[in-house]
């Protein structure tokens, strides 16, 4: 492989018999008008300057075709930039012919197109299938059946108008070419028979991440490699993207890696995991494809694209999308090959569901930090039925009520308390939620709360006269700030803007007379005045709606013996010596260990993971513990004792510690990552 300068026009679009292809496994056309006009304005401008002006580089590798007949490339970079060129020259050939400017015709059809070949390939370029019906349907100019909605069609018009301007300014057509000619590119063709690796190569031009997304790379490299691409694309990949949909595969990916994996997986470092599982497995490319297909038929139903289950599971996985409870699904993955491997029956299945909508619910309203959700639901599967699949649900219940965490069931007498008191409103996705159950539980003709916002009955503007008066002088101050955003005050409607500060009558009227919410405006319209007791009564009433609704459903039995392991944190290091470690959890984020030089070559990896930048600053200063004379982390092997490194990044650290040394380098290390110890704990084998 060697990189050479070239003119983009004449070295590149030129050479006759050439066919630019793009590979199915790159992305879309993309640009917008925004790249488009940056690229004209260059143009231009290198055209009045007299300047050559760098337009990036360009990445083939030689296709299947390569003789004296015709030289085919694959391009693996710089597809976006070669697609608009070809659409401008287009556009600058039409206005030629429409202003019969003959030599420039001529001239234009050199790029354009290929001389004294077959039909199918007189275009330069193909791009991948959605784009080339576009694109071939431009250069036959039949432009009436492309899609208006192509971002072929609308650079191309883009470009029309640009060029109508620079008519209007005095220039030439053959200025504008005259500029395109001065566009130089650094040119690299791949050959993998003298070894080159287009793979590696790929990326390390879009190692910054600021060009391609997640769901890009793995695209990349599940087809780049394979012989097979247009059948692996079309079987797979495409019925994957139809089937999530483009914006929603980096977030599929990301959960799939971390149904997958023990370890955490972040946007940032999915890519790379997704790697690793990949070649640690022994996956081909295909058997790859086909797990994500079987994952995304359960992640389609998770994110409302697919609704292929009963209503009643369909309506409680709405439920977690409204709460925005996507960290379950990591769980449900499991849960859902269960029932559609027959395991579990769909009475099971929804008595799963509805438990964990219960209890998510009840977690956001009482306020307990989410932080643990994602480690609790990693694990939560193998932690309960690795082993045993036998009643499920029962061993479920039994776990989650035997719990004695944080992660324990919020149950009624808490649930009951921050309803009536608690500040719904701050939690508007919970509380819109919880309203419009109340509303629509065993209704009928459902209530569409999807365009309606949540009202206050007592309003949010402090001392408006009128409810000053309806409240109570004495009294207002106190109910206003106790009562404002809970429960009992709390309403939805499609008319807040129209009910404001008016009165309590006033807004009973516009409520009665508009509002379809019946259940939750009952006790507000039967009310002749809106004051503390009003408030009160309608939040005890409510809030036995929603219990009744909220709840865990009773098992058959209870199972004994699922309590949750102790829980250890530093406060207990004087316990570590000679015992071993059997789990950590930092952040939620839970690992299984054995032994304490585990526990800290998984805390390495994990905060590795989260800020490698910072570690790295720490390696650079030899980070060493508080009363130590050696470094504990460091770039330089040779100030440890026993060391171990940190993937392939150069940084070790010291291991050849004690069980209570390594517990309180965790605990520094954590205050150096800003991460609080109190959301750190580990668990003991038993002796």
């Amino acid at each position: 492989m060697t990189p050479d300068k070239a003119w983009f026009l004449g070295d590149t679009l030129e050479k006759n018999k050439r066919l630019f292809k793009i590979p199915v496994y790159q992305r879309n056309y993309d640009w917008t008008d925004v790249q488009c006009k940056r690229l004209f304005d260059d143009i231009m401008n290198a055209f009045h300057t007299d300047k050559k002006h760098f337009t990036g580089s360009i990445v083939y590798i030689k296709g299947d075709r390569d003789s004296s007949r015709l030289n085919e490339v694959m391009v693996i970079d710089g597809q976006q930039r070669i697609t608009t060129l070809f659409i401008l020259l287009k556009a600058v050939y039409d206005k030629a012919v429409e202003l019969r400017e003959e030599r420039l015709i001529d001239e234009l059809k050199d790029y354009l197109f290929n001389r004294n070949c077959e039909e199918e390939f007189k275009l330069k370029l193909k791009p991948i299938k959605t784009d080339n019906i576009q694109f071939v349907a431009l250069m036959s100019g039949d432009r009436e059946s492309m899609s208006k909605d192509s971002n072929i069609y609308k650079n191309y018009n883009l470009f029309i108008k640009l060029i109508n301007e620079e008519i209007k300014k005095g220039n030439l057509l053959r200025d504008i070419v005259s500029g395109m000619k001065k566009l130089e590119i650094i040119e690299l063709v791949l050959d993998k028979t003298q070894g080159d690796d287009p793979q590696s190569i790929f990326e390390s031009i879009n190692s910054t991440g600021l060009d391609l997304s997640l769901a890009d790379l793995v695209r990349n490299y599940i087809l780049m490699s394979d012989e097979n691409q247009e059948y692996l694309y079309e079987n797979f990949w495409q019925k994957l993207e139809q089937r999530l949909q483009t914006d929603n595969l980096a977030e599929f990916i990301i959960t799939f890696l971390n149904f997958k994996l023990t370890e955490s997986v972040t946007q940032s470092n999915a890519y790379l995991k997704f790697r690793q599982l990949f070649e640690d497995n022994g996956y081909t490319n295909e058997t790859m494809l086909e797990e994500l297909m079987h994952y995304s038929k359960y992640h389609a139903l998770f994110i409302g694209r697919h609704n292929d289950y009963s209503d009643k599971i369909n309506k409680m996985m709405l439920g977690f999308r409204l709460l925005d409870q996507s960290t379950i699904y990591i769980f449900l993955y499991s849960i859902f090959d269960d029932f559609e491997n027959g395991i579990i029956d769909e009475d099971t299945l929804y008595k799963i569901l509805y438990f964990f909508r219960t209890y998510c619910l009840r977690r956001i309203i009482c306020e307990v930090p989410s932080n643990s959700l994602r480690g609790l639901f990693k694990t939560l599967y193998r932690r309960l039925f690795a082993d045993n699949q036998e009643k499920m649900y029962e061993k479920l219940y039994s776990f989650f009520f035997g719990l004695r965490s944080k992660d324990s069931v919020p149950e009624d007498l808490e649930f009951k308390s921050k309803l009536a008191l608690g500040n719904l409103y701050n939690k508007k996705k919970a509380c819109k939620y919880l309203l419009g159950s109340i509303e629509n539980e065993n209704n009928r003709e459902v209530v569409d709360i999807s365009t309606m916002t949540i009202e206050h009955i007592m309003p949010q503007k402090e001392n408006a006269a009128n409810w000053v008066a309806e409240i109570g002088s004495q009294n207002y101050k106190r109910v206003y700030d106790t009562y404002l955003h809970t429960l009992g005050n709390l309403t939805i409607t499609g008319y807040n803007t129209e009910l404001g500060t008016k009165s309590f009558s006033e807004k009973k009227e516009i409520i009665r007379s508009y509002s379809h919410a019946t259940k939750l405006n009952a006790d507000i319209l039967s009310q002749a005045k809106w004051n503390e007791d009003s408030i009160k009564n309608r939040a005890r009433n409510l809030s036995d709606k929603v219990l009744s609704i909220f709840y865990y459903p009773e098992p058959l039995e209870r199972i004994e013996g699922l309590i949750d392991d102790e829980k250890f944190t530093f406060d207990d290091m004087d316990l570590a010596t000679g015992k071993k470690p059997a789990s950590v959890s930092i952040g939620g984020e839970i690992i299984e260990v054995n032994g304490w030089a585990e526990m800290l070559i998984a805390t390495m990896k994990l905060l590795g993971d989260l800020d490698i930048k910072l570690m790295s600053k720490l390696a650079e200063n030899n980070f060493k513990i508080r009363q130590a004379e050696r470094s504990y982390i460091t770039y330089d092997e040779t100030k440890l004792r026993r060391s171990r490194e940190l993937g392939d990044t150069g940084i070790f650290f010291e291991i050849n510690l004690s069980a209570k040394n390594i517990l309180q380098f965790i605990k520094e290390l954590l205050e150096c990552y800003g991460l609080d110890k109190d959301d750190f704990y580990f668990t003991m084998q038993d002796d």
